[in-house]
């Protein structure tokens, strides 16, 4: 049995966990920019090798959070 941890918090995840795909999608005339597609290559072999990062739910949710959280207009 393995036993896994949050790459986050460090907690035991006792059921299932979560892990995060960011990949770059195409523009409009079909290319990535050298950033992009070199974060999808890593994604990629991260999936490939069972090397992606792990998250407990409670993680997952904070991260949610985060992201759906609107960024506040800077003050001029």
């Amino acid at each position: 049995m393995v036993i896994r941890k949050c790459d986050r918090c460090g907690e035991v995840i006792k059921n299932n966990y979560w892990t995060i795909d960011i990949f770059e999608k195409q523009d409009n005339t079909m290319r990535n920019t050298a950033i992009g597609a070199s974060n999808n290559i890593s994604e990629n072999i991260k999936m490939m090798l069972n090397q992606k990062e792990e998250y407990c739910q409670k993680c997952i949710d904070e991260i949610k959070d985060t992201i759906n959280t609107k960024k506040e207009s800077e003050e001029k």
